[in-house]
């Protein structure tokens, strides 16, 4: 009976991994609390956070800003089902790079995005058995109010589509080819923008690179190619006024695999050349 109520368990929280709605205890179920503080419960929390990031294909790698709530079900020889609360907060490393969330950055506020994480835990020691049948996150940036409140020059949000983020993304990208010994790279998409005005419009960019025919021509760095390959790296550029009317650019390039970082020195260009289970990520609008 009690491999009965173990494999109903199992198939229950396999099931909500189908869904985007959020996690709910199953109500027939006797869960207990447990101390969020305790120190067996912030460990097996931050083994949940990772395996969450180990699933994830798209986004940024979550960080453990606090155990919210904890909840055991306990099942005598089976070990137990527990259901985490994690409130959690956007790194600046990508999900591709597969690093560990302790190894990331937390972003400034004006970058900031933030949100819960629920999950089912089963946990059986004497098998060693630890697995995530099932989570579901809800994500939100923080609002323009409160950046403009606390940090009234930070830069802000800026559209993805907006022809000048993908400008800047084409412009820094082109900067980074025409400076690399490894290989020509071409844009698979923008991942984050925002903007700034300083004494011009100053414009900030993350985006994912992929691997092009080592070809140094304009096509291979402006606009967007066909994926025919997966991401090989991330790249944060900005772009920025002159007083004589150029355009200064920075860039520098994480590759995933070597976990290199190259940064390319400022230079002015003289023209511009335009152009298992993500659905459980749910973005919340600020």
């Amino acid at each position: 009976m009690g491999l009965f109520r173990l494999l109903v368990l199992c198939t229950l929280a396999v099931s909500c991994t189908t869904t985007s709605m959020p996690l709910k205890i199953p109500s027939h179920l006797p869960f207990h609390l447990r101390g969020c503080n305790d120190t067996d419960m912030l460990a097996m929390a931050a083994s949940v956070l990772q395996d969450i990031n180990n699933d994830l294909k798209e986004g940024y790698v979550l960080s453990l800003n606090r155990v919210s709530a904890v909840q055991e079900h306990r099942q005598d020889g089976l070990g137990s089902l527990f259901y985490f609360t994690l409130d959690v907060l956007h790194t600046t490393c990508h999900v591709l790079s597969k690093k560990p969330w302790r190894d990331c950055e937390w972003r400034h506020l004006h970058e900031q995005v933030y949100g819960k994480c629920k999950a089912l835990y089963y946990v059986n020691r004497p098998l060693r058995i630890l697995y995530l049948p099932a989570y579901n996150c809800t994500l939100r940036p923080v609002s323009r109010r409160k950046i403009q409140r606390m940090c009234p020059d930070c830069p802000s949000p800026a559209n993805l589509s907006d022809p000048k983020v993908l400008e800047t993304a084409t412009e820094t990208l082109a900067k980074f080819n025409e400076n690399s010994k490894s290989g020509q790279y071409s844009l698979v998409k923008v991942t984050r923008a925002s903007s700034q005005w300083v004494f011009g419009p100053f414009y900030f960019v993350e985006y994912l690179i992929k691997e092009s025919p080592c070809i140094k021509t304009e096509a291979s760095s402006s606009g967007y190619q066909p994926t025919d390959s997966g991401p090989v790296g991330i790249c944060r550029g900005s772009l920025r006024p002159s007083v004589d009317d150029k355009k200064i650019a920075n860039v520098n390039c994480d590759f995933f695999q070597s976990q290199k970082i190259f940064v390319l020195p400022e230079k002015r260009i003289h023209a511009l050349t335009l152009q298992r289970c993500a659905k459980r990520i749910c973005p919340v609008p600020s």
